[in-house]
């Protein structure tokens, strides 16, 4: 709703409740039917209900790496090492 629009809604209700207040209590229509009146004068006027955003979904955590095959611990430290040493570098 523009501001404009927000404004006349408030006006329209604060006059509703008004109204409703000074009339006689036999002649009050009850509480769901002075909602219900209430909201379709908003939807008349161009309201749509729109429901509240859904909570922000967490991305889903990365796959874990697979577990290395062949070599491990030391042996993987030697084997990277002689790599570099042969002159191979992974880019770092």
């Amino acid at each position: 709703m523009t501001r404009d629009a927000t404004e006349a809604a408030m006006r329209e209700l604060a006059t509703r409740v008004y109204e409703r207040d000074h009339s006689d209590p036999e002649d009050r229509a009850s509480t769901t039917d002075f909602a219900f009146a209430f909201v379709a004068w908003l939807r008349a006027h161009g309201w749509k209900h729109t429901p509240p955003p859904s909570p922000a979904r967490r991305p889903s955590p990365a796959p874990r790496p697979a577990a290395p095959a062949g070599l491990r611990g030391a042996d993987l430290a030697r084997h990277a090492l002689a790599q570099l040493g042969k002159g191979e570098c992974d880019g770092r």
